[in-house]
């Protein structure tokens, strides 16, 4: 248990190091600020015989309520089984714009072999209401996304900026097999999408 919450602390503490905290800030379009790099957040082991040293992820993220088009409602923690990356974005995050032709990529590449992406849309316009589900689908169709859109609530949003350190978008969760966290990728910009490609590989690989 010792050894367990200690790989905890270095799991999170290196997600606190290693970031340029890069991407659009909050939850409002004044608020972007383009195109930015940001660095992979990750466990410092590899490999399968590593896999229980990483922390589940937390509990509050895990089993919050997604929310579908048609007033379906769903849980990270649902799709246990599934290698899963949770894509925080907004139509209007040109970094978050940036990267999704390549998770449309990693979606086609892996799509038969248990991986699934989640695109949780944190989005609100200048009057600070969330982005409706017919501006959510239009702006998927125009960029060809192959991927489940959703809306992340106001808790799980607040949440995540809490855990990863950092108030801004893009950020994307990689939750293995059995609901570990195996990466926390903060910001946009060509090294984090390698860092993204290159952690999806390794743990698809396992």
């Amino acid at each position: 248990m010792k050894f367990f919450v200690t790989n905890l602390f270095i799991f999170i503490a290196l997600a606190i190091v290693f970031s340029s905290l890069g991407g659009c800030a909050g939850s409002s379009p004044a608020t972007n600020t383009g195109n930015s790099t940001a660095v992979l957040n990750t466990n410092i082991k590899t490999g399968s015989a590593a896999q229980s040293t990483y922390p589940p992820l937390a509990a509050g993220i895990a089993d919050a309520d997604m929310e579908f088009a048609g007033g379906k409602t769903e849980k990270i923690s649902q799709r246990k089984g599934k290698v899963i990356l949770v894509n925080f974005w907004a139509v209007w995050c040109g970094p978050c714009r940036a990267e999704m032709p390549d998770i449309v990529a990693l979606q086609d590449k892996y799509k038969d072999k248990g991986f699934q992406v989640i695109g949780l849309n944190v989005g609100k316009d200048d009057e600070g209401h969330i982005e409706d589900f017919d501006a959510i689908k239009s702006f998927g169709e125009k960029m060809h996304l192959n991927y489940e859109l959703a809306r992340s609530p106001n808790e799980l949003t607040t949440q995540v900026y809490r855990f990863a350190g950092m108030n801004g978008i893009p950020i994307s969760l990689l939750i293995d097999r059995d609901g570990h966290l195996r990466a926390v990728l903060r910001g946009g910009g060509p090294q984090v999408t390698k860092q993204m490609q290159d952690s999806v590989d390794r743990v698809m690989s396992e």
